[in-house]
């Protein structure tokens, strides 16, 4: 018998800050479904694959990528979605528009839940929020109930519970909602 260390392998996404990208992919696959494939090129590729690269590719392009990988992104409302609204619309051949949910974080959670619940409650929509206090996280709300955050999350995330959201303070306890970081999405078939 060797005397091997017993070292847990390095997954993918566990030392990377890409949650952002992600956020945007999950978020355009709950709006549009299934991403075509692009038969046009010579190799086949995804509009997956080629959305994930317009947005590495656009990051890259405005120095921003090594800070999104190495510490996250403070507000993916830095070209990310407009890549993704273009892609949409050259591939779907669909109108994706965004809008911020509030201009102001100085809501309460009841506001918060109003308004994405509205919107949700439209067919071909989505919202992308960032949490903090427990993680730093951009993640994708793809459906809410009266008490949770139905989630199509990078990291497995399911859902999040009402009762373990807040928006006004950060407690490393709950999940802080940041309504003015609150993007609603939605597409016009």
């Amino acid at each position: 018998m060797t005397d091997e260390k017993c070292v847990m392998p390095i997954r993918q996404g566990s030392i990377d800050h890409l949650c952002g990208v992600y956020s945007v992919l999950n978020a355009t696959e709950v709006l549009i479904g299934k991403y075509r494939v692009d038969r046009k090129r010579k190799r086949k590729s995804s509009q997956r694959k080629t959305l994930f690269n317009d947005l590495i590719g656009h990051l890259a392009k405005n120095d921003l990528l090594k800070e999104a990988i190495t510490a996250s992104i403070d507000d993916i409302d830095i070209g990310l979605i407009d890549v993704a609204i273009e892609s949409v619309r050259s591939y779907q051949n669909q109108k994706m528009r965004k809008r911020k949910a509030f201009e102001t974080d100085d809501v309460i959670l009841d506001e918060y839940w109003e308004q994405l619940t509205q919107h949700l409650s439209s067919p071909d929509s989505a919202v992308i929020i960032l949490l903090s206090g427990r993680i730093k996280h951009w993640t994708c709300v793809k459906a809410i109930t009266l008490d949770t955050l139905i989630l199509s999350d990078s990291t497995g995330m399911k859902k999040i519970a009402r009762s373990h959201c807040m928006v006004d303070t950060e407690s490393r306890d709950l999940y802080t909602l940041w309504p003015a970081l609150t993007y609603l999405l939605s597409v016009e078939k």
